[in-house]
């Protein structure tokens, strides 16, 4: 099953934003961390101008790995606390109030200068709201500068280390010259068996679920 995915797979591919980076830029240094290439993932939206305005930002000072960091943090953060949550999503907090507890919180998990003047920023602007999609987008751009592709392999219990190579071995045939794959493994039990991969715009679904979803449908339009 695993096999037949990979080949299928292989087989289908041969404050405004501006103001954000301003507040961002301060010291130039070399980005060492990994090789670095203009990003090709597309950015739309309020959120997107956002992440790409951040992401130059980081790059300028090469910053790009603690900043990476710094936005998991503060995910983690909202994910763990309702209320911290709520409070970038409520729009009745004045900014000045915002700003001040934002340059504590931030304090306290020790955030680069740079994040703390792109979360005040945001702040300003009311679009705090809007972390969730620029944390997601900026790293995108991060994976997409660094030559990676991420690839997401969803199975309803954890492979065996083979059996992650054999995946890998063959996802690598959808990477151009110059990538790398970026492999993270999710275990979902409701998916009962199979695979279900995303890799770039890609999603194959050969889970045992999907399968039994598709025969019931069959079955019903057949009576």
């Amino acid at each position: 099953m695993l096999r037949s995915a990979v080949s299928l797979l292989a087989r289908g591919q041969r404050l405004t934003a501006s103001a954000a980076a301003r507040h961002a830029g301060v010291q130039v240094r070399t980005f060492a961390e990994a090789p670095v290439q203009e990003p090709t993932v597309p950015t739309h939206g309020i959120h997107g101008r956002y992440a790409s305005a951040l992401f130059q930002a980081g790059l300028k000072q090469g910053e790009l790995d603690k900043i990476d960091k710094d936005l998991r943090e503060v995910e983690k953060l909202a994910e763990s606390n309702p209320m911290f949550a709520q409070f970038l999503r409520d729009p009745s907090v004045p900014k000045k109030e915002k700003v001040t507890a934002l340059e504590e919180i931030l304090g306290k998990i020790k955030v680069s200068k740079t994040t703390q003047s792109f979360f005040e920023v945001l702040a300003e602007n009311n679009r705090l709201n809007e972390v969730p999609k620029i944390v997601t987008t900026f790293e995108e751009l991060v994976v997409s500068a660094r030559g990676q592709v991420k690839a997401t392999i969803t199975t309803a219990q954890q492979l065996a280390a083979n059996e992650l190579a054999e995946i890998k071995k063959g996802l690598d045939g959808y990477l151009k010259k110059g990538q790398s794959l970026l492999l993270d493994q999710k275990v979902e039990p409701a998916i009962i068996g199979g695979v279900i991969i995303d890799i770039g715009d890609k999603h194959i679904d050969l889970s045992i679920n999907t399968r039994i979803k598709k025969i019931q449908q069959l079955l019903l339009e057949t009576v």
